[in-house]
């Protein structure tokens, strides 16, 4: 029904049409509506929607076919944790009896590291399709750093045990890890390294033996 009415392609030139040439904008819509389309769905059909009616949207700007198809899918699939038609939380609710709020702020704190993880797709084509070995080790670093730092950060992860410590140091970890410049994935990468360290080593001096004599 979709091609035969050209709903998709009229959706599509609606959303490039308000987007203009940012590329970001464009993306952030094509989130949106992937994840209204994909509400209540099941995957495979969500998908297939979304890649009819969303994929063109981004193929016109200029993204390649298998990210723009990989970024369809992820929003699409994002939907079932996403309220207020979060099927998978209502489900979760149910089995743990627990109010369903709650249960979807969890989801939405332990998931919002793959909101962005689509974006760096955008950002680092490389990730899935290499042209050389090193793009794709760039990607490849990119993209777990970020993950790492993103998780960290939402996940509450303690170095210092001060939250206004530690939550800016996991976002300066995830931002240098997301951004396009000459050795800012390797920076982040050592930076992530040197907080695991000193938290490692912070645990090690608290669980260490009194000397005798000591209190």
């Amino acid at each position: 029904m979709i091609n035969l009415t050209g709903f998709g392609i009229t959706l599509a030139s609606a959303i490039v049409g308000l987007g203009g040439d940012s590329l970001i904008l464009i993306a952030l819509i094509v989130a949106v509506v992937c994840m209204i389309l994909g509400m209540g769905i099941p995957t495979t059909a969500a998908y297939v929607l979304v890649a009819a009616v969303m994929a063109p949207a981004m193929i016109r700007v200029g993204v390649e076919t298998l990210v723009s198809h990989m970024f369809v899918f992820y929003y699409a699939t994002l939907s079932v944790i996403t309220p207020p038609v979060c099927v998978a939380v209502f489900v979760a609710a149910a089995i743990a009896q627990a109010p369903w709020p709650r249960v979807a702020t969890y989801a939405l704190s332990l998931g919002a590291v793959t909101y962005v993880i689509p974006f760096l797709f955008l950002a680092y084509p490389g990730m899935l399709q290499p042209a050389d070995i090193m793009e794709f080790a760039d990607a490849a670093l990119s993209g777990t750093v970020f993950v790492v730092g993103f998780g960290c950060l939402f996940g509450g992860y303690r170095v210092t045990g001060n939250r206004w410590v530690d939550g800016p140091c996991w976002l300066a970890v995830a931002t240098a890890a997301a951004l396009p410049l000459p050795l800012s994935h390797v920076a982040a990468a050592a930076f992530a390294a040197g907080l695991w360290a000193w938290r490692r080593r912070t645990l090690r001096t608290a669980n260490a033996p009194a000397l005798p004599g000591q209190d």
